[in-house]
């Protein structure tokens, strides 16, 4: 199965459960994941990512921070 797939059904799974939680029967799927404080999963795999990147840089950071960007010489400022 492709992972878009099982992405749908993972998504798929996760509104019918909330679905069933007393209370919140009326509200849209969105709104039942704010109140639950719930991401969905595509947002949730976004911020994971985010950590992920940000930790690999911290380590590069360490071990060769100089090196990991190149600052731009430029002599001149914009003028606006």
């Amino acid at each position: 199965m492709p992972f878009s797939d099982r992405l749908d059904l993972l998504e798929w799974i996760q509104k019918r459960t909330t679905e069933t939680i007393r209370g919140l029967e009326h509200f849209f799927c969105e709104e039942r994941l704010r109140e639950l404080e719930f991401f969905r999963l595509e947002e949730r795999r976004f911020r994971e990512d985010l950590i992920v990147a940000f930790q690999y840089l911290k380590v590069a950071h360490k071990k060769n921070g100089d090196k990991l960007f190149s600052r731009a010489s430029c002599n001149s400022t914009r003028s606006n």
